[in-house]
């Protein structure tokens, strides 16, 4: 017997629309390092804000668009009153300041639709959507990835929380007795990956293993997913300096994604699916990588029981995108003889 009995109330559905708490807000810049020096205290610290600011826009206009397009256009030019348009807050930290100097760390917040509306009139297309968050771990010349140092550290002033591919670390103070050593993060163990990545209550983990040091840093990346038990090389990277291969690690991932995730319009198409839960809590998970998945379009909703809906969604074209995005999300979507194509969360048997 079929799994589901479905109920037409589509009409009085109205919580599709939440938004994912999943990932922290992508149009915020974290961290920006500004340093300045003027002929007083206040004009060095004007400086180095409105230098943050720019760097910030920047930084945020290389996240929301294709290095394709970046490559064939340029960036724009973003000068300080192009920034300030589009901030809608910012904070520092780590402030230093004598009678000529001031430094700091800026943190950037800007307003969607008026970034949306700033890259629209310079021809870019903006990609906004997020895959689900990773826990790093930082392996330097082969040391453990909770050891004191410079490659560790790099990593944890959360800048790369807000990034398309979410990037968390471990803090200096986190008791990391019993979690995943080098050698078995190295060796794919992956008993010992799931462990330490739902100690964290995270099912993705990013292995960035690093060699070099102050000569410069090159970076090899592979990714492992708990609940898909899928694991990827991604590339390798260097830099001149660890925080500068933080960056470029980041950076790749999140090109990586944009290329993969984009769609073209011209080559939409249109299915029906069942999505399958177990829970309340299942149905607003799969809502939400639904809802923020970059390769679906359009999510109509036709029909919902306590444990199935029926759903038309309009996505890409290309399925095995679309499989793709999901299973880095955490959802399954696979084909049954009796009730079709269907979407489940990854852990979910027929």
């Amino acid at each position: 017997m079929t799994r589901i009995v479905f109920l037409f109330i589509a009409s009085l559905f109205f919580i599709f629309a939440a938004d994912s708490a999943q990932a922290a807000d992508p149009f915020t810049v974290a961290a920006v390092r500004v340093d300045a020096t003027a002929d007083t205290a206040i004009d060095a610290q004007l400086k180095a804000t409105e230098a943050g600011q720019i760097r910030a826009a920047q930084l945020l206009v290389e996240r929301l668009t294709l290095p394709s397009e970046r490559a064939a256009k340029g960036l724009p030019e973003i000068t300080i009153d192009t920034a300030r348009a589009m901030i809608r807050g910012q904070s520092i930290g780590n402030e230093k300041r004598s009678s000529r100097r001031y430094l700091g760390d800026i943190t950037v917040a800007f307003n969607p639709s008026r970034v949306q509306t700033f890259l629209r009139e310079n021809g870019f297309t903006m990609v906004a959507t997020q895959s689900r968050d990773s826990l790093v771990l930082p392996i330097l010349n082969g040391g453990s990835p909770w050891a004191d140092n410079d490659w560790v550290k790099a990593w944890q002033d959360g800048a790369y929380e807000h990034a398309l591919t979410p990037v968390k670390s471990v803090g200096a103070n986190v008791n990391t007795s019993g979690l995943v050593t080098a050698s078995q993060a190295l060796g794919g163990n992956k008993g010992a990956l799931s462990q330490t990545a739902r100690q964290f209550e995270l099912a993705q983990v990013l292995i960035a293993r690093a060699s070099g040091g102050a000569g410069g840093v090159s970076v090899t990346i592979s990714d492992y997913a708990v609940d898909t038990d899928q694991s990827r090389s991604i590339g390798t990277v260097n830099a001149a300096n660890f925080t500068d291969a933080a960056r470029a690690t980041v950076q790749l991932l999140e090109d990586n994604w944009k290329e993969a995730s984009v769609v073209r319009a011209e080559n939409a198409k249109t299915m029906v699916v069942s999505v399958l839960y177990n829970s309340l809590e299942d149905w607003m998970t799969l809502q939400s990588v639904i809802n923020n998945s970059a390769q679906i379009q359009d999510a109509r909703l036709d029909a919902l029981s306590k444990d199935g809906a029926m759903m038309t969604l309009t996505f890409g074209g290309d399925m095995d995108r679309l499989a793709n995005e999901l299973a880095f999300k955490g959802v399954q979507i696979n084909t049954d003889p009796k009730i079709g194509t269907y979407l489940a969360r990854s852990n979910f048997r027929l």
